[in-house]
């Protein structure tokens, strides 16, 4: 097993200790109970060990990544000045910290291990397993996975433990299903488990990043089979759809309450301040934190997905594992819109950690010609 799988092995295992256990909020996650104190050290070990093997033996980076360090610092110093009043609130800062801290180690380490299409497809067979146990656990056992609200709505999230999760990984496989082998079985596989997680985002983004992606392929008639298909099961199951809209209103409107307010439209969407009721928005709770917070962490961000999308990455097919990148950050940015993107499991630290090891790559191939070896360091690549 290659680095990069053992990491992603470690890096889920927690989760699905955790969901195999039922530990989890039980305020949101009916029959889970909290986990015991040892685990929350266990996870937090065994998901840094995961990190630590992509890296080791130790290198330090020809050229540390010095802006990005500094912007990583100063979203740290960002968040002194914020002032949570709620856990929500408190466990946003969190994140973020750990999010930076992350993005500083990363930004001084150059990776042992890369990012490779067979990666992709681990992920995926990941994926595969743990919707399939979960459904063999649900429809045989009776066990309901975390988020789900007995006799409402029952969702998935495979090895995540997290549906929203779901929604942000997902699309990342999007290049690698469909430029691959059996395409076609590939992406309905990702649909159905986008669906299956009860996240409408995860449902919209994963078909309309599909269609999108197959647009620019120049694959159409790959979209008019995956478009009928769907219409088809859309409308043999109205009835229940309808009924999954209704359950989902008021989540929709709470999630869309920043745009709906800054248009003046009232659809009976949440009322109550940031500071008395935690906004789902990552723009509306991280600005009423702090403005500076919110823009460093935008930069942070953009400052690891701008590069992917460089001249240099210009290609006329360019790698699937380049693509699977592209539409991770870009999921992101647009989940930032509707959703506290730090909060949400693996999604942040998976994309930074994920582009290092493909930007890792790169350097060392780079260093590897003989033009870079003689080439002044300033000219050598800078990417993160």
């Amino acid at each position: 097993m290659s680095k990069t799988k053992l990491f992603m092995f470690g890096y889920f295992l927690p989760s699905w200790v955790s969901a195999l256990m039922m530990w989890g909020d039980d305020r949101t996650s009916a029959l889970f109970s909290p986990a015991p104190t040892w685990f929350s050290y266990f996870k937090f070990a065994i998901q840094i060990v995961s990190i630590i093997v992509l890296f080791v033996p130790f290198k330090q980076r020809v050229q540390p990544l010095s802006s990005g360090v500094l912007l990583a610092v100063a979203l740290m110093v960002s968040l002194v000045f914020a002032h949570p009043t709620l856990e929500a609130e408190s466990i946003l800062i969190s994140s973020s910290v750990q999010i930076a801290i992350l993005a500083i180690f990363l930004c001084f380490a150059q990776p042992s291990a890369t990012l490779k299409d067979s990666d992709l497809a681990f992920l995926f067979n990941l994926f595969l397993i743990g919707f399939a146990l979960q459904f063999a656990l649900y429809f045989g056992f009776n066990r309901l996975p975390s988020h789900s609200i007995e006799g409402v709505l029952v969702r998935f999230n495979g090895i995540t433990n997290d549906s929203l999760s779901v929604g942000l990984l997902i699309p990342a496989l999007i290049p690698w299903a469909i430029r691959g082998k059996r395409g076609e079985l590939k992406l309905m596989i990702l649909l159905i488990e986008a669906a299956a997680s009860g996240s409408l985002f995860a449902m919209l983004f994963t078909a309309l990043t599909s269609f999108g992606y197959l647009l620019y392929l120049k694959r159409y008639r790959f979209v008019v089979l995956i478009f009928l298909t769907m219409a088809a099961v859309v409308i043999y199951y109205f009835d229940l759809v309808a009924i999954l809209l209704g359950i989902k209103l008021v989540s929709i409107l709470t999630h869309l309450r920043f745009f709906l307010d800054l248009g003046g439209i009232q659809l009976d969407q949440p009322s109550a301040s940031c500071a008395e009721e935690f906004c789902e928005s990552f723009i509306e709770a991280a600005g009423q934190l702090n403005p500076l917070y919110l823009l460093l962490f935008y930069g942070l961000l953009l400052y690891f997905i701008v590069p992917l999308f460089g001249s240099k990455h210009r290609t006329l097919e360019p790698p699937i594992v380049l693509d699977s990148l592209r539409l991770f950050g870009v999921t992101l940015i647009v989940a930032s819109f509707v959703h506290p993107i730090p909060l949400i499991p693996f999604a942040i630290p998976m994309f930074l950690i994920f582009t290092s090891l493909y930007t890792g790559k790169r350097m060392r191939l780079r260093l590897a010609t003989p033009a870079a070896a003689k080439a002044p360091a300033a000219l050598q690549l800078r990417m993160p």
